[in-house]
């Protein structure tokens, strides 16, 4: 298993990053989820990578990454986030505390797989987790569509909000379509927030309709939740 993302992978993982720091959330206000009595899952960095290892076997071609690679990863992914322009700047990350002190609290782990990343964040307090949710809802208001330029290179967002429901108590879920004047891109992203967890999901874009693809990113969302909470 790698230990350490370089060159392209930087700003792959700093997507991954994104996700678990709550970034770029969809234009709406405050998301409104499913009541949750489920208790805390109580994992340490080894057993939240073999429980990942364990889900990933089923996925032809998946790479496990656990929390110590994953914080290895941490400074390249700043300094690739702090060097890029995001107009409105309340649609990026937010670095009132680097991204190291904002995650120092939660146990990390990642699956990358053709064309995707599931990531899940395990708070040691959960009311930490909701207030973060909570606030990157609010702050990101109006961030439907922002621009982020790195170097000389520019590219347009635009963030399609998306009906997703899992047994998570908070969900969110949007297509983000990207393009640079001549090139278009499109990712889905998924969200679900439970107790003390957060799983992310991000993929590019399928063929078929986004409904389809949210709902089997839900499945595999919903699935893994499942495992960490028997």
């Amino acid at each position: 298993m790698p230990a350490v993302f370089t060159g392209k992978k930087i700003m792959a993982v700093s997507c991954v990053f994104s996700v678990l720091l709550l970034a770029s959330c969809s234009e709406d206000g405050p998301i409104k989820g499913n009541n949750s009595n489920s208790t805390a899952v109580v994992l340490d960095a080894k057993q939240l990578e073999t429980e990942l290892q364990e889900f990933a076997e089923s996925m032809p071609e998946a790479k496990v990454f656990g929390d110590k690679a994953l914080r290895s990863s941490i400074p390249a992914a700043q300094d690739w986030m702090e060097n890029i322009e995001v107009n409105p700047s309340k649609c990026g990350v937010t670095f009132a505390a680097p991204i190291a002190e904002q995650l120092e609290n939660a146990t990390m782990g990642a699956i990358e797989y053709p064309g995707g990343y599931l990531t899940v964040a395990l708070f040691k307090d959960e009311e930490v987790l909701k207030e973060q949710w909570q606030a990157k809802s609010e702050e990101s208001s109006g961030c439907s569509r922002y621009t982020v330029k790195s170097g000389d290179e520019s590219r347009a967002y635009h963030l399609a909000k998306q009906p997703v429901d899992t047994q998570a108590a908070l969900n969110e879920s949007y297509v983000v379509t990207s393009s640079d004047g001549s090139t278009t891109e499109q990712q889905l992203i998924v969200r679900s927030a439970n107790s003390n967890v957060l799983i992310g999901l991000q993929e590019k874009r399928k063929s078929g309709t986004a409904a389809e693809q949210v709902s089997s990113a839900t499945v595999a969302v919903q699935t893994l939740l499942g495992q960490l909470n028997r």
